[in-house]
């Protein structure tokens, strides 16, 4: 997870595994209590560096609506588009 602050690492790492283990995505206070941060707010503020990262997406209309993004992979006009690196001479 290169390019993210420890704080970041912890929090994708636990959206992941609460994924995987429920199939839906954990409220800001479960995502406080799961990496011991005390405030909502620092929450907000470490999922929106993710999102401004590309690692994940949240919906709006949803506080549980929350996926996980792999690098390379992005965005546009609300549909999937992977980057593909391409060699040059």
């Amino acid at each position: 997870m290169i390019g993210l602050t420890p704080r970041q690492r912890d929090l994708l790492a636990f959206i992941e595994g609460f994924i995987a283990r429920n199939g839906y995505g954990p409220s800001y206070d479960e995502m406080r209590a799961g990496i011991g941060i005390k405030g909502k707010g620092r929450i907000f503020e470490l999922l929106t560096a993710l999102e401004e990262r590309g690692r994940i997406r949240r919906a709006r209309a949803s506080a549980r609506a929350i996926e996980v993004l792999r690098p390379g992979h992005a965005f546009i006009n609300g549909q999937p588009y992977r980057f593909i690196p391409i060699g040059g001479a």
